[in-house]
């Protein structure tokens, strides 16, 4: 339910105990009043989400991590329990909650085909669905939720914010967009990421971040394809640091991207993964690296062995399909647990997939640092 008239009150206590934790965690998020004086944007009252069994703060301080200098070349960067299910959530470093497992919808067409991903998604289990302005589905995204009768409260949505919307005034026109293609159904964002640093103004472009924060438009805030330079860039001027890093990652590129994978563990930083499932490519997903492991779990696909290996290795999943069968397979990845040694020989593979983009590399670029009363925040 919704109430604009509530408030969140006090910092909510940390350590209450949930079922299904493994470490203290901060309680649910309650309702929020919209912030007075908003007259340029909708800001939205964000209501509280129910609480379910979770794993807490993976990647917090409080869960008692070894630092990520302990961190091996081949060893998994959290500790997972062996079975769980899809209702487990990895804590944020805002102190929210996001599920281990969701739905992205990259390359799903708009219309149908994204619609029924979704539909059938929800109906399978997901509660979190990973979309895109640059997509075009975000519309097929919203209509999907909006009808499927399940709570908006219980469901996790993120979307991105597009290169050619960077800056202060454009990123804040940009969620307002999004907000208006995802429909009636979404008056809020649990997960505002932005895509690449590829058009710079990083810092400006942050703090407008921040700002749909206090106006209570989106939830929590995080970055996409950021190296560990862009976001030192963002720590170094004193902001809040992104509770994500959505990259690709799968075990071609592990080895290549674990100093980023430390830096973001070493700050509380969930790894969101994409391309987990090497982008469907038979080359890879029939090496003999993944072949010998899935003939050591009878009736678990490529698919699956590829997709535990990054759960075990504590990162954040989003599959896409458009098959319901798939996401159905995508989903059964709670039953099973891979050895040390299954683990370190993905771990050690090594190649290129050549399907995805790679703005790691691009400039580091603040932009102005005046615009936002987020500069100076606290770290």
């Amino acid at each position: 339910s919704r109430n604009p008239t509530s408030s969140r009150g006090p910092s909510a206590p940390r350590g209450g105990a949930v079922s299904g934790d493994v470490s203290g965690a901060p309680g649910p998020p309650t309702h929020i009043r919209p912030l007075a004086g908003m007259t340029k944007l909708r800001a939205y009252p964000v209501p509280a989400r129910r609480r379910v069994a979770a794993l807490a703060a993976v990647f917090g301080a409080a869960a008692g991590l070894p630092a990520a200098a302990a961190i091996g070349t081949n060893a998994p960067l959290a500790d997972i329990p062996a079975s769980l299910g899809m209702t487990a959530t990895f804590g944020l470093r805002d102190g929210e909650r996001m599920p281990m497992l969701g739905l992205g919808v990259y390359q799903s067409p708009p219309g149908e085909a994204t619609y029924n991903a979704v539909k059938w998604a929800l109906e399978v289990g997901y509660r979190m669905i990973d979309t895109a302005m640059i997509y075009g589905n975000e519309e097929s995204v919203g209509r999907a939720i909006l009808e499927s009768g399940i709570p908006r409260a219980d469901i996790f949505l993120t979307t991105k914010l597009w290169d050619s919307d960077h800056g202060y005034d454009e990123t804040l026109k940009a969620c307002e967009t999004s907000l208006q293609n995802l429909g009636p159904g979404v008056e809020y964002l649990d997960l505002y990421l932005i895509h690449s640093p590829n058009t710079g103004k990083l810092v400006e472009t942050w703090d407008a971040m921040l700002e749909l924060k206090k106006r209570r438009m989106v939830v929590s805030i995080g970055v996409s394809n950021f190296d560990a330079q862009h976001i030192a860039l963002l720590e170094g001027h004193g902001r809040e640091l992104p509770v994500v890093n959505q990259i690709e990652m799968h075990p071609l590129v592990f080895k290549r991207r674990l100093g980023l994978l430390r830096y973001c563990h070493d700050r509380g930083i969930l790894v969101q993964a994409y391309g987990s499932i090497f982008f469907g490519d038979e080359r890879w997903l029939k090496s003999p690296e993944v072949t010998s492991v899935v003939a050591a779990h009878p009736g678990k696909t490529p698919a699956q062995i590829l997709l535990r290996w990054g759960l075990q290795m504590g990162f954040q999943l989003i599959p896409k399909s458009t098959k319901r069968h798939r996401l159905e397979e995508n989903a059964q990845i709670f039953d099973f647990e891979l050895s040390p040694a299954e683990m370190e020989a993905l771990s050690a593979m090594e190649g290129e997939l050549g399907a995805y983009w790679n703005p790691l590399e691009a400039p580091v670029d603040p932009g102005r640092i005046d615009r936002g009363a987020g500069h100076g925040g606290e770290l």
